[in-house]
């Protein structure tokens, strides 16, 4: 048995459901945040939770009322590794090591305040090893330097196993530490949103319930939960951002299938030309490599060039 699948069975996991709450009123913002803990150990395929809850019923007398949420959360299939589950009639899958799912904002009417609520979802324990904080130490080191480096395919197993440390060692990490980590992750640019929009929301998300705030930049945000989930509203989207992007890039690249397998590609990719002058012009012959390697992979590409042919590349 992998080596993960041994701590994942020894630990004692809890599913969380964090709820963070954003409203709107005369301009100012409210944030708040209150989370649901679901011990694994109770999950079973099949089964439904109520996933959140706030102030009991709904108030019928008054419309305006938006103080209650309540959402059943159906169990489709748990093993060590994934957890697919179902909510308000939309399926979901979450990595149980490092990933974290976010829901698109629900919007709740109300002519006074406005308010929008957003679910995450992610697996943590109460387990902890002060050797960890060393261990993530070492881990952001080696990420900044790959992010100055401008490699940041490389820091895509490491933001994983980074994630696992911080969110399934919660004692071992204290959360200044886990902040410090993010922030810095976001100021050095450490990962790349087009590559792994899945893997830089998880980042975006638990940095957000650590704050129980919203640091990032809702524009990126909400790109990115419409690059991951094309059933958002694209009216509510466009509502909240305009576009953050001034290059088009292939929609293949907010698969599953392209994250998962990213990585190899660029490995791939960078012992071919490991030694190689990047001359003027390099990023065509790059690119007609990485067509290939992802081709080989089953996946079609449109390079940069292709997606924005009126632009000029050297």
């Amino acid at each position: 048995m992998p080596i993960k699948s041994i701590i994942i069975n020894i630990m004692e996991q809890k599913l969380m459901v964090a709820s963070i709450c954003e409203s709107c009123d005369m301009g100012c913002r409210n944030y708040s945040c209150q989370t649901t803990y679901i011990p694994a150990s109770k999950l079973e395929e099949g089964s439904s939770w109520i996933a959140f809850e706030c102030d009991g019923q709904v108030n019928m007398d008054d419309p305006t009322d938006t103080v209650h949420l309540e959402w059943l959360l159906t169990i489709n299939r748990l093993t060590d590794d994934v957890l697919e589950f179902t909510l308000r009639d939309k399926k979901y899958t979450l990595n149980r090591h490092w990933q974290v799912v976010g829901t698109g904002a629900f919007g709740i009417p109300n002519p006074m305040i406005s308010e929008s609520v957003r679910l995450l979802f992610f697996f943590a324990t109460e387990e902890g090893d002060t050797s960890d904080c060393s261990r993530l130490k070492k881990i952001q080191k080696e990420m900044l330097r790959n992010a100055d480096e401008g490699d940041l395919w490389k820091n895509i197993p490491l933001a994983k196993d980074a994630m696992h440390i911080i969110k399934d060692k919660m004692k071992g990490i204290d959360v200044e530490t886990a902040k410090d980590f993010f922030k810095s992750m976001f100021d050095a640019h450490a990962l790349d949103d087009t590559n792994t929009p899945r893997l830089y929301l998880s980042f975006l998300d638990y940095y957000h319930w650590l704050w129980r705030s919203t640091y990032y930049d809702d524009n990126l945000t909400y790109h990115l939960l419409l690059a991951v989930d094309p059933d958002l509203s694209e009216e509510e989207f466009l509502k909240r951002t305009g576009s953050y992007r001034s290059l088009k890039y292939d929609p293949i690249q907010n698969t599953p299938e392209w994250e998962e397998i990213i990585y190899d590609v660029e490995k791939e990719l960078d012992e071919k030309f490991r030694g190689v002058d990047r001359f003027m012009g390099f990023c065509h012959e790059y690119w007609s490599a990485k067509r290939a390697a992802l081709a080989k992979r089953g996946i079609e590409w449109r390079s940069p060039q292709q997606m924005n042919p009126r632009v000029r590349f050297d």
